[in-house]
Parts: C-alpha cells; structure tokens; sequence
C-alpha cells in the first residue's frame, strides 16, 4: 500500500472536502454575497449533490485506511495531483468562459465570490481529492459486506451526482447573484434578466438574505 498524501484519512477527507463545497460556497455567500444559502433555490449539485460526494470521499478513505491500492498507487505522487488538478481546472476555465458565451451568466454573475470559488477552487481541488478517495475505495479489497457496500454506496453517490447535474441543465436556478467588486456586495436591485439564471423564478428571496444587498 502507498501511504495516502498528507497522512489524510476518512476524518481529515470528510472535513476538507466539505470545507470546500458546501462549506466555502455556504461562507462566501454570507459574507461577500450577503445572502443565505437555502437548497430550495440553489442547483441540487450544489445543495444535495456536493455533500453527497463529501460521503463518498469519507467512504473511500475509510475502505484504505493503510493506504492506498496497489491499482492506484499512481495516485500518491505529485504528478498524479498535478495532472488532475490542471485537468479539472482546464475544465472549470472551459466551463467558465463556454456560460459566459452562451449567456447562461452575465459577466457580473461569472466573476462573483461563489462562482470564482467553484471553478479555480472546487473543481481542481474538490474534484482531484474526491477523486482519487473514490477511486481508491473502489480498488479496495473486499474484506467483506462492509467493504461491498461502500463501493455501492460511492458509486452511487457519484451516480446520483451525475443525474442532479443532467438535472439542473434543464431547471436553471439563480446560481450567483451579479457582484460589484468595488462595493464588495451584490449588484443593486432590480437585476435585468440578460442570462438565462437571471430569468428564473428562483431567486432569493429577501427574506433569504441577512441585510440589504442593495
């Protein structure tokens, strides 16, 4: 077995990736954004989907507690992280200006705290850390009904994960709210619907957020 990097182990796995996604995502829209996250009116990816592979991240640490899989020790070196992370982040930068294009955000919306967390920080790092722990879990061994179950149990976390994404390509919510960088706040209200996120139902709602983003 190839020792995991850092020493990480199912507790430091799960705290980490939730750390990043919900957590981050949850941080900045309180304190930069000014609004309250409520799942109701955010992407499912996003509400159900990121906690979800949080699960699975912990379920693969927990299957290679001495490490990781013969299969997939490649995944312990430094070029290993290196390549995935620039893959993931080659994709988050494709995404980013590919939305933009197609208008699904405005400007304004691409470049607010939460958008720019998710693509330079939640898909290199999040992606490559849950990743490699539910690949490691799925090369584990199976040592017995535990073991078989936790295989289930990631692939279907990612499984579902996939489907809230096919989900939420054909129910927009608002996502991200236009920001002002110069103000440090959203952009004043109303907000004229020029994306396809600015004309959805969903939006938050004033009681959704804690003061006046205005």
């Amino acid at each position: 077995m190839t020792p995991w990097p850092l020493g990480l182990d199912w507790v430091s796995g799960v705290v980490i990736a939730f750390a990043i996604t919900p957590g981050g995502h949850v941080a900045l829209a309180l304190l930069l954004e000014r609004r309250i996250i409520r799942p109701r009116a955010e992407f499912t990816a996003l509400a159900y989907g990121d906690p979800l592979l949080c699960v699975a991240c912990g379920i693969g640490f927990a299957l290679t507690p001495d490490g990781l899989p013969r299969a997939v020790a490649f995944l312990g070196t430094a070029a290993a992280v290196v390549v995935s992370c620039a893959v993931w982040l080659g994709f988050g930068l494709w995404q980013w200006v590919d939305e933009l294009r197609r208008g699904y955000y405005t400007a304004a919306q691409a470049f607010s705290p939460t958008k720019v967390w998710h693509q330079l920080v939640v898909y290199p790092i999040f992606g490559t850390l849950v990743g490699f722990a539910g690949l490691a879990g799925l090369a584990a061994p199976i040592t017995g009904v535990a073991s078989v179950l936790g295989k289930v149990a990631i692939g279907g976390a990612l499984a579902a994960w996939v489907l809230m994404n096919v989900h939420d390509r054909s129910h927009p919510r608002l996502g991200h709210p236009p920001y002002d960088w110069r103000r440090l706040r959203p952009s004043p209200r109303p907000w004229p619907r020029t994306s396809t996120t600015l004309r959805t139902p969903y939006e938050v709602s004033h009681s959704d957020r804690p003061d006046d983003a205005g």
